[in-house]
């Protein structure tokens, strides 16, 4: 199992098992597309890889099974449709059956993956999985993973092995792709690479047309639509993503990165350090915004993802952002 990236969480746990100190309570936490599943589950062939080294071997039965999805006694918890777990359905039995034996390997896993998404019920699982957390039997590990650490509980934060994932390097972002996309010419890869920045699972979808690929061309959109300084332009590309909040909330996302290099550019910023989708893009708009234009405009992008987020209708607030944005740039 190949992971990029993030060696030092890896090499965390792996010296945790070399000294048999196993971990039974982790946390996984990062935002989206860096890797948290994935890392779950190399925790989890670590732990249970016949070998016993610290780290999965990829070779043996025990990792060939975990790397198909098919070991007996690696649990992955599943939430409904809408990112929620049914407590009764999915949480309990897992107390429930902690306590019980492995089926074939010296420890059971089970992994509880996205808890930030499961809005309504993110307090009662923890509370309802605190009792195996505090109190773990030997041959049981509990991982859980979310896009932050502020959704957790602090007796929870307390008794578990924290793992904060990070974005890979390109070069990292560029070696993932390639193998997984051997067919893909290497300008498409080039292009999904400085689109992801570092988030491989970004990369990925971009490549498969997903939805941050949409975000990725809105972002854009709003960056070509202002160096043009044309309010229509602005408004129409917002209206794009009208009735579709989460893409309308992601490339408003990606276009504050966007504002973010503007800034850092206009004040003579070094180009290694750009963080968005549209490094040349935001180049070309801090010739016409001023530093301090972009953080207004910044702030204003917050506001109205805050707008977004508390369910205001989609078609108005666009009209307003786009109104937001003129009455900043005089364009």
């Amino acid at each position: 199992m190949i992971i990029y990236g993030n060696s030092e969480p890896r090499r965390l746990v792996s010296e945790m098992i070399k000294k048999k100190r196993e971990p039974h309570s982790i946390m996984i936490h990062g935002e989206k597309g860096l890797g948290k599943k994935t890392l779950a589950r190399w925790i989890a062939a670590a732990l249970l890889c016949e070998r016993q080294t610290g780290e999965p071997c990829g070779i043996c039965r025990t990792c060939r099974m975990i790397a198909d999805g098919a070991h007996p006694d690696v649990m992955v918890a599943k939430a409904n449709s809408n990112g929620n777990y049914i407590v009764d359905d999915s949480i309990r039995p897992i107390v429930a059956e902690a306590p019980v034996a492995p089926n074939e390997a010296r420890m059971k896993v089970y992994i509880i993956p996205d808890l930030d998404l499961s809005v309504n019920t993110v307090i009662q699982v923890q509370n309802i999985l605190l009792k195996v957390i505090e109190e773990p039997p030997e041959h049981t590990a509990i991982i859980l993973t979310a896009r932050s650490k502020e959704i957790f509980l602090p007796t929870i934060i307390s008794r578990v092995l924290s793992l904060g994932m990070t974005s890979v390097t390109e070069a990292e972002s560029m070696a993932c792709l390639q193998e997984k996309y051997p067919a893909v010419a290497p300008a498409l890869i080039s292009e999904a690479v400085s689109a992801g920045r570092g988030n491989i699972g970004r990369c990925v979808e971009y490549l498969e047309h997903s939805q941050f690929f949409d975000s990725v061309k809105l972002a854009r959109g709003l960056c070509d639509a202002m160096c043009g300084g044309n309010e229509y332009d602005v408004l129409k590309t917002l209206f794009a993503a009208d009735g579709k909040k989460t893409l309308l909330r992601e490339g408003l996302s990606l276009f504050q990165e966007i504002l973010r290099d503007s800034a850092a550019f206009r004040l003579g910023g070094e180009s290694e350090k750009s963080v968005s989708c549209a490094k040349e893009g935001a180049k070309t708009l801090s010739r016409s915004l001023s530093s301090d234009q972009a953080v207004r405009l910044y702030d204003i992008v917050s506001d109205y993802i805050g707008r977004i987020d508390a369910n205001c209708n989609i078609s108005l607030t666009i009209n307003s952002l786009a109104g937001q944005i003129y009455s900043v740039t005089g364009k």
